[in-house]
């Protein structure tokens, strides 16, 4: 039985930048014309078990949310491999996958799907997304209409009710309104103390030491540390002294 929920082996991510849209088609075939590279991950290797709580911190740019994108599935790696044992509750980029063609309701099935949902999982909690959701009659409107907050607030409910086995969450407390805010909190904080695998970044130590038992610290690319919690914030915050 694999006890990891996440494994990650010799993970890069490189990005390459373009002065014009147009170059990118040549330089798929000849490697040649790229303005600048990027590399975001150089050669990260983790495992995450399953159960595990752990924080992801680390400056802005860092690299911490291309790999919360790689292991979500939203981008793919330049080179390496990340393997995932169990269904992903992505609180990333909570409006990517949807269809701005197709109404919320529509939308629900598709990018339920998209991530690997039955209609028939969708069908059993759909009442509860539209409830929490709780944008009324754009439900049942193309998305183009909607505003990014009702994006937001659909996809956020999509995958709190999905019953997903790992969590991948960019602190997403800040999403709608205040009352919405409220409820993604408490929603959140239950998925957290429900035994479910958890990936968390955020710049609050308050909130790593809430709720993560192990942090990793992603500093210019690679791996600074990872083990335990105050340790890892010792060693972060320290590091943001010594650059101001």
């Amino acid at each position: 039985m694999n006890e990891n929920a996440i494994t990650i082996r010799d993970l890069t991510k490189t990005f390459y930048l373009f002065d014009k849209d147009y170059h990118v088609l040549p330089w798929l075939f000849t490697h040649k014309g790229c303005k600048a590279e990027k590399t975001a991950l150089d050669h990260i290797s983790l495992d995450i078990r399953k159960g595990e709580m752990v924080g992801l911190i680390g400056k802005n740019g860092a690299g911490k949310s291309t790999l919360m994108k790689l292991i979500a599935g939203i981008t793919f790696p330049t080179s390496g491999t990340v393997e995932v044992d169990g269904k992903i509750g992505s609180f990333i980029n909570l409006s990517a996958g949807f269809n701005t063609d197709f109404t919320g309701r529509k939308n629900l099935y598709y990018k339920g799907m998209l991530t690997g949902r039955s209609k028939e999982e969708i069908d059993a909690v759909i009442d509860d997304i539209i409830e929490f959701a709780d944008i009324g009659e754009y439900m049942d409107l193309p998305m183009r209409m909607y505003s990014s907050g009702m994006s937001a607030r659909l996809g956020f409910a999509l995958a709190v009710f999905t019953d997903p086995d790992i969590l991948i969450i960019d602190e997403v407390f800040a999403v709608g309104d205040k009352n919405f805010q409220e409820k993604s909190k408490a929603k959140t904080t239950e998925l957290f103390n429900s035994g479910k695998t958890v990936l968390f970044s955020s710049h609050s130590d308050a909130l790593i030491r809430k709720f993560c038992e192990r942090v990793i610290y992603i500093r210019d690319s690679k791996i600074a540390f990872d083990g335990p919690v105050e340790e890892g914030l010792d060693i972060y915050n320290e590091d943001v002294k010594k650059k101001k």
